[in-house]
């Protein structure tokens, strides 16, 4: 697996999480089509990306302590400057929408 690959993943499981929809480690490795021991090996990848995740037994569910925001890419320099003196640091776009840029 690639890091494309894998940083979908985590955006998937970033979706799923904000809907409160992961359901077990299990249920969510099967909607991932991969093992239960490789959805614990992402979600501690995402903990030590700063995510912070926690299981909720009541919701039965995967959910985040408090509001966070996870996205990947680049920006263009001049945008970048910008957004810096807008008093927002901007690091990344996120991926879905990398992936809709039309080469």
């Amino acid at each position: 697996m690639n890091l494309l690959e894998k940083l979908q993943q985590i955006e998937r499981v970033d979706t799923l999480i904000r809907r409160k929809a992961t359901g077990s480690a299990t249920s969510l490795a099967a909607r991932l089509d991969v093992s239960e021991r490789y959805v614990y090996k992402l979600l501690k990848l995402m903990k030590d990306m700063g995510a912070p995740v926690y299981f909720c037994q009541q919701r039965n569910s995967y959910c985040y302590k408090e509001e966070v925001v996870f996205s990947v890419g680049f920006l263009p320099k001049e945008t970048f400057a910008k957004q810096i003196r807008g008093g927002k640091t901007p690091l990344f776009l996120p991926l879905h929408d990398l992936c809709s840029l039309s080469v």
